[in-house]
């Protein structure tokens, strides 16, 4: 007899963490998972590549009104959340009710991406003053409170993430945060590309009995603006692209939480244990393979 193959609904599917996921996921025969890849627009050309795969469901609808997806898809073994600051919805609103929602239906094990706060032990108690930091402490705080007062059996785990690799492209955007990076000054910066997001969400997966419960940071790298010019070189042969301090600093006066969060690195800064997570996912990538695989 067959088994039925477990389904993992995947928030954010068509974007950087969800897609990554679902990549990780895609590479593993036989597939461990059945993804039901949540959009919010099933006919962009995004999702219709998603629709193309094999052992993927679209499904088209919002985590902020979860209770349709669970109508519509019994027995979901697992849940991948992420929220986005800065949308017209709330991150909280993006998350409360679907926990609420996952606890209801039974699911087994909800994996949440949230942000370093200072390493595994401070990150559980601070919650700093950047907003987007604050919006996420509170899901965390909501999940383990959920799942505690209602006796639910839904194990979790939390994935705090640092800053992208992926932020540092070569257009005006990717300069800005490359000058904001120069502004933190001698302290190092940690960081993890996208694609790793998505290897360890996995693996929190894929291994429960070491995932569960936890709340981990996650990170690939640390290092200060002046070692990675010369990391960057010696990797690609030619110089970062950068852009005047006066971009960074324009950007940080005026993107208000974007300026407190560079401060904050500045200050106090993300402390992931790297040597952890390179023990728990071994391909995860430094800056010089980054440069050189994605």
């Amino acid at each position: 007899l067959k088994m039925a193959i477990r389904k993992l609904l995947v928030v954010g599917a068509t974007g950087k963490q969800g897609g990554s996921l679902i990549t990780a996921l895609s590479g593993i025969s036989p597939p461990p998972f059945h993804v039901l890849a949540l959009t919010r627009d099933a006919s962009s050309p995004s999702a219709k590549r998603l629709a193309s795969k094999p052992n993927i469901t679209l499904v088209e609808g919002s985590s902020s009104f979860p209770s349709k997806i669970f109508a519509a898809h019994k027995d979901i073994y697992g849940v991948f959340s992420m929220t986005m600051p800065r949308t017209k919805v709330s991150e909280e609103d993006q998350a409360m009710s679907l926990i609420d929602q996952a606890i209801k239906h039974g699911v087994k094990h909800f994996v949440f991406t949230s942000v370093d706060r200072g390493g595994d032990v401070v990150s559980d108690m601070n919650a700093t003053e950047i907003d987007h930091f604050v919006t996420k402490f509170r899901v965390e705080e909501y999940l383990k409170k959920r799942t505690g007062e209602t006796g639910s059996k839904m194990q979790w785990t939390i994935l705090r993430l640092v800053a992208f690799f992926d932020n540092l492209t070569p257009d005006f955007l990717g300069k800005g945060f490359a000058s904001m990076w120069a502004g933190v000054g001698f302290k190092p910066l940690q960081l993890i590309s996208s694609r790793d997001v998505g290897l360890f969400a996995a693996k929190a997966f894929l291994k429960p009995e070491v995932f569960q419960g936890r709340a981990l940071s996650i990170a690939g790298d640390e290092l200060n603006f002046e070692k990675a010019k010369v990391v960057f070189k010696e990797t690609l042969g030619y110089e970062m692209p950068q852009t005047f301090g006066l971009v960074g600093w324009g950007i940080k006066k005026g993107v208000r939480e974007m300026g407190m969060m560079f401060d904050w690195f500045k200050e106090v800064g993300c402390k992931a244990d790297l040597k952890e997570c390179k023990g728990l996912v071994p391909e995860t990538q430094d800056f010089a393979s980054w440069l050189r695989e994605s």
